[in-house]
C-alpha cells in the first residue's frame, strides 16, 4: 500500500475512533440528561397530584364539619344542657376529622364538649364564608382544651374546631410540604415550613415549576388553593432510579452506534480495497451516452461514463464509488483507465465517422494539477486519434482554484481539446469565474432541465444560464432530457445539443457504434468544429 493510502487508512481509523467515542459520550450524556428531565417531570407531576389530593382532603374535612353542624343544628337542643354537651362530644368522636365542637351564645363562648365555661371568649367574624353561609375562621384558640391554634367551621352558634394539620394529612412517597390557602393568599394550613416568597407565588394562583431551591405545584378550587413543595434534593433519588433504567438502554444504543461506525469504516476500507483491485483487474467498464443535435435528433458524439462491473454482472454507478476513489487517492488511476479505454474505443468510432467526438470527465484534482495531460497525449499517439475528437469535461468543483484550472485548460486547448464545464449551476462557479476561464462549452445540469414546464424555484434559472452561455459564446449541452416538452423549450431557447433518456441511456461500445451508425448527424450546427475539420484534413 502507498504512503498516501496508509495515511488515508489511518485517517479512517482515527475518525472511526473519534466517532465511536462521540457515540458513547453522546449516549451517556443523553441517558444522564434524559433521566434528569424525566425525574424532574415526574416529580412535578407528583407534586401536582399531591396538591390535588391536598385540596380534596381539605374539602372533605370542611364537608364533614358541615355535616356535623347540620346534625347538631337540626336536633334543637337546649343551649349547653348536659344532653347538648353530650351530643357535641359524641359527634366529635364519631367524625374523626373533628377535634372539638363549641357553642357561642350571643357572640360569647358558652360551652364546649368539655362542659360549660364562663371565660370571656368572643366569637370572631369569619375569614371566609362558604356559599351555604358556613364561615371559616383561622387561628382560633381552643382555650378549654388547650389544643393550640385551630380552624373553626361555624354556623348559627355552633363551631367545629379542626387542627390545621388534619387538613393536609396526606400520605406521600416523597418528602414534601403541603398547604392550603384562601384566595388572596391567607394561609389556612401548612404541613411544615416554607419560604414566604415562594408561598406568595403559590397562593396567588395555580402554578407548576421550580426555583433555585424547590420544585412546586399548586391547584385552585372555589375560594381555596392547595400546593405541594419539595426541596431540590428530593430529585436525586428519583434521578438515580431513572438513570439506572436508562443507562442499560444507553449502553445498547452505544453498542449499536459503535458497531455502525465500525461497519461503516470497514465497509469504506473494504470498498477502497475492492475498488483498487477492480482497477488493477480491469473490472471497470466504459459506457457511452449519446449526445444529440436537438435540431435534427441525430447523434453527434457521446459522453464516456465509467461503471464498476461486479462478478455477478451487476453495475455499480459512479455516484457510489467515485467519492471513495477521490477520498482514497484512486481517482487518478480511474482517470488513466478512462483515457486509455476511451481513446482506444474512439479509434473504432472514427471508422464510422471522422466527425464524432467523445467527452471524458476529469476529476477536480486532475484539473488542478494537469497530471492527466501527458497520459492523454500518449494514448492519442498510441491509437492514432487526433486531440479534437476528445472533449474534456470538469465539474465546477474543479475550478475552485481558478489559476491552476486556467493553466490546465489553456494547455488542453492548445493541444486541440475542447473543454466544457459540467453540471453547471450546482457548484461554486459564477459569471466572473466563467469569464476568466478559456472554456468552449457549458453543460446545463439535469436539475435545471427537470424544472422546465414546472412551477419550481429552479425554473427561473435556466433562461439565465442559457443567456450567460450565449454572451460568453459557449456551446450549450443540456443534460437529463426526458420529455419532448423539454426539447421544444431548449431548441427555441437556442440550445443546440442535449443528452438524456429521451434519446438513449448509456450503453457499451458495440451498442453506441450501432446507435451512431443509424443516427449519424450531418454538419454540426452550432458546435465548435474548426479543430475537428483540421483533424480530418490532416
Amino acid at each position: 500500500m502507498s504512503g498516501r493510502g496508509v495515511v488515508r487508512k489511518r485517517r479512517v481509523f482515527y475518525w472511526a475512533i473519534c466517532l465511536s467515542c462521540l457515540a458513547i459520550s453522546a449516549s451517556i450524556f443523553s441517558s444522564v440528561y434524559i433521566s434528569r428531565i424525566r425525574a424532574e417531570r415526574n416529580l412535578l407531576l407528583d407534586l401536582s397530584e399531591y396538591a390535588k389530593i391536598t385540596l380534596g382532603r381539605f374539602n372533605d374535612t370542611i364537608s364533614q364539619a358541615n355535616t356535623a353542624l347540620g346534625i347538631i343544628s337540626s336536633e334543637q337542643w337546649d343551649d349547653c344542657s348536659p344532653a347538648h354537651i353530650g351530643r357535641m362530644r359524641q359527634l366529635s368522636v364519631d367524625i374523626m376529622t373533628i377535634d372539638e365542637i363549641v357553642y357561642y351564645r350571643n357572640g360569647r363562648l358558652s360551652c364546649t364538649i368539655w362542659g360549660n365555661t364562663n371565660r370571656a371568649i368572643l366569637e370572631r367574624a369569619p375569614d371566609h364564608t362558604l356559599p351555604n353561609g358556613v364561615g371559616i375562621t383561622l387561628n382560633v384558640e381552643s382555650t378549654v382544651s388547650r389544643g393550640g391554634s385551630m380552624v373553626a367551621v361555624s354556623h348559627r352558634g355552633h363551631a367545629v374546631l379542626v387542627k390545621p394539620q388534619r387538613m393536609v394529612d396526606v400520605l406521600l412517597d416523597t418528602h414534601a410540604t403541603l398547604g392550603v390557602a384562601m384566595d388572596g393568599g391567607r394561609l389556612v394550613a401548612l404541613s411544615g415550613s416554607a419560604d414566604p416568597e415562594l408561598l406568595a407565588v403559590l397562593t396567588s394562583g395555580p402554578a407548576v415549576g421550580a426555583d433555585a431551591r424547590h420544585f412546586y405545584a399548586s391547584v385552585g378550587g372555589p375560594g381555596f388553593i392547595a400546593f405541594a413543595i419539595a426541596e431540590r434534593s428530593a430529585i436525586e433519588g428519583r434521578w438515580r432510579e431513572e438513570l439506572w433504567l436508562l443507562l442499560p438502554l444507553g449502553g445498547v444504543v452505544s453498542l449499536v452506534l459503535v458497531a455502525t461506525v465500525a461497519w461503516f469504516s470497514r465497509h469504506r476500507l473494504s470498498l477502497r480495497s475492492e475498488l483498487a483491485s477492480a482497477i488493477r483487474n480491469g473490472e471497470l467498464v466504459v459506457h457511452y451516452q449519446p449526445i444529440m443535435s436537438l435540431g435534427t435528433g441525430r447523434c453527434v458524439g457521446a459522453e464516456a461514463l465509467v461503471r464498476w462491473q461486479q462478478p455477478d454482472g451487476r453495475m455499480i454507478p459512479p455516484d457510489s464509488f467515485i467519492p471513495i476513489a477521490e477520498e482514497f487517492g484512486l481517482i487518478a488511476d480511474i482517470t488513466d483507465f478512462m483515457i486509455d479505454r476511451v481513446v482506444r474505443d474512439l479509434a473504432d468510432m472514427l471508422a464510422i465517422d471522422r466527425s464524432v467526438y467523445v467527452a471524458i470527465n476529469i476529476g477536480a484534482s486532475d484539473i488542478g494539477s494537469g497530471r492527466f495531460l501527458p497520459v492523454l497525449d500518449r494514448a492519442l499517439a498510441r491509437w492514432n486519434v487526433a486531440a479534437p475528437h476528445v472533449w474534456l469535461e470538469a465539474t465546477e468543483r474543479g475550478f475552485v482554484d481558478a489559476d491552476a484550472a486556467r493553466k490546465t485548460i489553456t494547455a488542453a486547448r492548445a493541444a486541440g481539446h475542447l473543454v466544457a464545464i459540467d453540471d453547471f449551476g450546482t457548484g461554486y462557479s459564477s459569471l466572473s469565474l466563467l469569464e476568466k476561464l478559456p472554456l468552449d462549452a457549458l453543460k446545463i445540469d439535469k436539475a435545471f432541465v427537470d424544472s422546465i414546464g414546472k412551477d419550481a424555484a429552479t425554473s427561473i434559472v435556466i433562461p439565465h444560464i442559457i443567456g450567460m452561455a450565449k454572451e460568453l459564446s459557449l456551446a450549450i449541452v443540456a443534460e437529463g432530457i426526458e420529455t419532448e416538452e423539454q426539447v421544444d423549450y431548449l431548441r427555441k431557447a437556442g440550445v443546440k445539443l442535449g443528452q438524456g433518456w429521451l434519446y438513449a441511456k448509456a450503453m457499451p461500445l458495440g451498442d453506441i457504434i450501432d446507435y451512431y451508425g443509424h443516427n449519424k448527424a450531418g454538419p454540426w450546427d452550432g458546435v465548435p468544429v474548426d479543430a475537428l475539420d483540421q483533424a480530418d484534413g490532416a
